[in-house]
């Protein structure tokens, strides 16, 4: 349970602040004025917040009572029921009532128990909801500083309107100053930017002109280097045409060579053409001298 407050404790919450002269006791009063009245709400919140509580501890008390009342009239009606047969009952069935009676005696002594609890707790709730009204009565002492704090807020109120009125009266001039900046500026930019298209333009012609001359040079230089290279390609080919013929022809002299020192091998052999010609003899000297002659063409 929350300590309760007295007089002293309630007068302590309060902060007593000092009234020094000059601008600054308007934002005193201001402080202690919202001081007061965050004091007044939050006591009143607690005061219906302990009513609620109250509330519901009564309601809850009522419930308990609705509840053992039914609890009561049931045992008492299932009692009944079994005293009427008791007469047929055994040793157990009696020990069961009797184990009844006490488990009805003590849910008595229990709710006896938590009604005085509930009792003693709605006691205590209904003396802080005492003590609470007797600070809220203190509390109305301080109507009177409130009106006059109501009256500092409302002057205050009118300055801070004239302020607002000037300041909106200077951030429109500065608006208007700097919208005019921001089209001159505008305007600057836009001149420049076309300055520099126009520029860039020109340097791009110039850049593409010359390049263009430049690919028409390189262009002239690669046809005459190609038809180099396509006459060059041409003696290539004739060149290797000749040398083909050359080997064909060395070929046919290195068989005839073969051919004489294969004759030359049996100098006494005779060769005899078919058709029936004359046989003829090959001079081993002869042979020499055309196989040199040949070796020094190639």
């Amino acid at each position: 349970m929350p300590p309760k407050k007295t007089e002293r404790n309630v007068k302590q919450d309060v902060p007593s602040l000092p009234t020094p002269p000059g601008s600054d006791k308007d934002s005193l009063l201001q402080k202690e004025y919202d001081i007061l009245t965050n004091t007044l709400l939050n006591l009143k919140k607690k005061l219906e917040q302990l009513r609620k509580e109250n509330e519901f501890l009564q309601n809850e008390a009522n419930q308990t009572r609705m509840e053992s009342h039914e609890y009561m009239s049931y045992m008492s009606k299932r009692t009944q029921k079994r005293q009427k047969a008791i007469v047929t009952l055994s040793d157990q069935n009696h020990q069961q009532l009797e184990s009844l009676r006490e488990q009805r005696d003590e849910l008595f002594r229990k709710y006896e128990e938590q009604a005085s609890e509930l009792k003693q707790k709605i006691l205590e709730k209904e003396n802080e909801l005492a003590l609470l009204n007797i600070e809220i009565a203190e509390l109305r002492e301080f109507k009177s500083l409130q009106q006059q704090q109501l009256g500092c807020i409302a002057e205050l109120e009118k300055e801070v309107v004239a302020m607002r009125c000037r300041h909106s009266e200077s951030l429109q001039a500065l608006k208007s100053d700097f919208l005019r900046e921001k089209e001159r500026y505008q305007a600057q930019a836009q001149q420049e930017v076309s300055n520099l298209a126009l520029a860039a333009n020109k340097e791009a012609s110039e850049c593409l002109l010359s390049h263009t001359q430049e690919v028409a040079m390189e262009n002239r230089d690669l046809r005459a280097q190609l038809q180099e290279l396509i006459q060059r390609a041409d003696a290539l080919h004739t060149h290797q045409d000749q040398l083909q013929a050359q080997q064909h022809q060395l070929l046919l002299e290195k068989e005839y060579v073969h051919e004489l020192r294969r004759l030359r091998a049996a100098p006494h052999s005779h060769f005899t053409p078919q058709g029936g010609a004359a046989s003829v003899q090959v001079d081993p000297a002869a042979a020499a001298v055309t196989t040199t002659a040949t070796t020094t063409g190639c």
